[in-house]
């Protein structure tokens, strides 16, 4: 929190398997709110309050993401796409909406039979996976931390159910960093900011990427990256007499020339 400067807490993520108890301190969101909700809008009251919860079906208002979570089913899944079709419209058509969740990821029905969130800094359990909602500038160098060794990521996008779908289902099931873009429900429900994205880990990642932050680029002198980023002098202009760009530039100008 304090390195990468994030405004609210990271949430920490537990799928909860059949007959598994829900975390001491838990509380279930139809308990605090007093009717069942949107699974996203426990993330911010998570991230910006501190308090843990337990989400079961009857907690969640968002009946695609009960079926996402595999915590209830349809006789005919073609009903998810006919609803979305008929009162959603965030597609052209009928087949553009099950187009665009060709490569939807979800949890087989019956594996798990909850969720648990609690603030990372004091949480209640070992989490499967964390969500941060950062900035852009954040997230940039969490790529960076997350691809020091050379692997790339790769991400999905179709914008809806992002936080859910994304961030923990498809993190849980690969094992790897998503970069999620907050998609409307995440906005309009919860109250996402304008400027926030999301960096999903899986918990095996998390000491490698806090051990790799801001170590992309550290040959560059001087340091150009913090957070925030200093006044942009890197280019083709000079600091003290000396030239301000990264010792590649003139490596392959060189070698450039040679060709």
């Amino acid at each position: 929190m304090d390195s990468l400067k994030l405004t609210t807490y990271p949430v920490a993520v537990r799928m909860i398997r059949k007959g598994e108890d829900f975390p001491l301190g838990t509380i279930s969101a139809k308990t605090l709110f007093g009717a069942e909700v949107p699974a996203c809008l426990t993330y911010t009251w998570c991230r910006r309050s501190g308090i843990s919860f337990s989400l079961e079906a009857s907690d969640i208002a968002c009946k695609p993401i009960v079926l996402y979570f595999g915590l209830a089913r349809l006789s005919d899944p073609d009903d998810l796409h006919r609803a979305w079709e008929q009162h959603g419209g965030y597609k052209c058509d009928l087949a553009a909406d099950k187009k665009s969740r060709e490569k939807d990821v979800c949890f087989p029905f019956g594996e798990f039979q909850g969720i648990a969130l609690s603030p990372l800094p004091q949480t209640l359990f070992a989490p499967d996976l964390v969500m941060l909602f950062c900035s852009p500038l954040a997230l940039s160098h969490l790529i960076l931390a997350a691809t020091y060794d050379g692997e790339c990521i790769t991400s999905h996008f179709n914008g809806m159910e992002s936080s859910c779908k994304e961030g923990i289902i498809r993190t849980h099931r690969t094992g790897e960093c998503q970069v999620v873009c907050p998609g409307m429900g995440d906005r309009v429900l919860a109250g996402a900011q304008d400027h926030e994205m999301i960096f999903s880990i899986p918990e095996h990642r998390l000491e490698n990427i806090l051990d790799c932050l801001f170590k992309a680029g550290n040959k560059i002198q001087p340091p150009p990256f913090g957070m925030p980023h200093s006044t942009p002098t890197l280019g083709a202009g000079k600091i003290l007499g000396m030239p301000a760009e990264p010792g590649v530039w003139p490596l392959l100008r060189t070698k450039l020339q040679e060709e």
